[in-house]
């Protein structure tokens, strides 16, 4: 029983609660203003969310130290011990942060260790790196990521998949956890160490899929080169489109989705590699059901895709594709509109054939490119919208598919 909520004959006096979380402090610690939270909460505001203030006061920090607050502990710590009888439960002692030794004594036992002691050893490092950020910084500071990438990289192939796949996973589980800076990003690109998550994506348990596409989210945030992808055929692309279309969960399929956009953003071979492994597919089956954020991605990744006549061609075989795209339009955002209306433009540009102009009337994309005239939207949206309607101007007049008032326009 921690929170608030869970005391119903005694009131948590106002300096027993953490500013933040308004609930219990169970680890009070305090920051160079002098202000007292909880560890947990001060700690992910300070490291999660990259935030350099003091969350009380909006004053700068001036260091990132953490002082614990024992005195305040203890006089919790009684609070709790004299209102047990109605039933508010004894806070537990926190565990003291690990140091750098506890640490290299750990990572040690993974390497040189038989088998099984060494998945103890990263079983032990992994519970360690869940209980708190401090953890996970100083296994970061340690300089661990090669280590657990090295270990990754030995255990990870199509060989032993079967004998070492477990000792895989923890360290992928440890790796996944732990802060990583521009430096240790472009370390996790090496071609061997994405080859591996390459083979978690298609063969790893449903844990170590959902950890390989975080891990990858967050390098794709510090690099922007994935050219090597297909410059050294690596086969990423069928385990991200298979995590993406199967919602193994909805965290995992939308770091799929995002670590799918990076690698295309800025490569032609593997925009093409995505459009292989059914990608196109596979986003126009997600689009009906998606809401606003996963929708804007996947319309991003989507319009990438169709930039090549192969993309447009998958587009156009799915059948629902110009449908499900063109319901999008308006309805969802303006970020999701523009890249709605950039796809048909594309298709009905670069493709456009019988069917494909008659999907376009059929389900109500040109009466939707219509009324974008007449709305506050971007410039370029409405000149794209404009140049499929003058393309294709005379068989969209004679269509008995387009409603009347829309015939004004031309």
């Amino acid at each position: 029983m921690g929170s608030a909520q869970d005391y119903v004959e005694v009131e948590v006096p106002s300096y027993f609660r953490c500013p933040i979380s308004m609930e219990l402090m169970r680890d009070p610690v305090t920051v160079s203003t002098g202000v007292t939270y909880d560890r947990q909460s001060i700690e992910n505001w300070i490291f999660s969310c990259k935030k350099k203030t003091c969350p009380a006061t909006m004053q700068q920090l001036e260091n990132f130290d953490l002082t614990p607050n024992h005195t305040l502990r203890r006089l919790i710590k009684g609070w709790c011990v004299a209102n047990r009888s109605k039933g508010v439960e004894q806070i537990p002692t926190p565990r003291p942060p690990i140091d750098s030794d506890q640490v290299s004594k750990l990572l040690q036992a993974a390497l040189r260790s038989p088998w099984l002691e060494g998945i103890n050893a990263l079983k032990k490092l992994r519970s360690l790196a869940r209980e708190s950020e401090a953890n996970r910084r100083c296994i970061a500071a340690f300089g661990s990521i090669h280590v657990l990438a090295s270990l990754i990289n030995s255990y990870c192939c199509e060989e032993n998949e079967n004998e070492n796949f477990g000792a895989c996973e923890e360290a992928l589980g440890i790796l996944h956890l732990i802060p990583i800076t521009q430096e240790t990003a472009k370390s996790l690109t090496e071609t061997v160490f994405i080859r591996s998550m390459a083979l978690i994506l298609r063969k790893g348990t449903t844990e170590a899929r959902l950890h390989a596409a975080a891990l990858l989210q967050k390098v794709s945030t510090w690099v922007s080169d994935w050219e090597f992808i297909a410059r050294e055929r690596i086969d990423i692309f069928q385990g991200l489109v298979e995590i993406i279309m199967g919602e193994v969960c909805h965290q995992a399929s939308v770091a799929a989705l995002v670590v799918l956009i990076a690698i295309c953003k800025k490569s032609r071979k593997n925009r093409l590699q995505a459009i292989e492994a059914g990608a196109v597919f596979s986003l126009i089956e997600l689009l009906p059901d998606a809401e606003k954020p996963k929708c804007e991605k996947l319309l991003d990744l989507l319009d990438m895709l169709v930039d090549y006549a192969e993309g447009r061609a998958a587009m156009a075989d799915h059948g629902m594709g110009i449908a499900v795209v063109s319901k999008k339009i308006i309805r969802v955002s303006e970020t999701a509109t523009k890249k709605a209306v950039r796809i048909l433009w594309s298709l009905c540009t670069y493709s456009s054939n019988p069917s494909i102009l008659r999907d376009t009337l059929q389900y109500g994309a040109v009466s939707k490119l219509c009324t974008l005239q007449q709305l506050d939207c971007t410039n370029k949206t409405k000149q794209k919208a404009k140049e499929v309607l003058k393309l294709h101007a005379n068989t969209f007049r004679a269509s008995p598919c387009l409603p009347h008032l829309m015939r004004s326009y031309y």
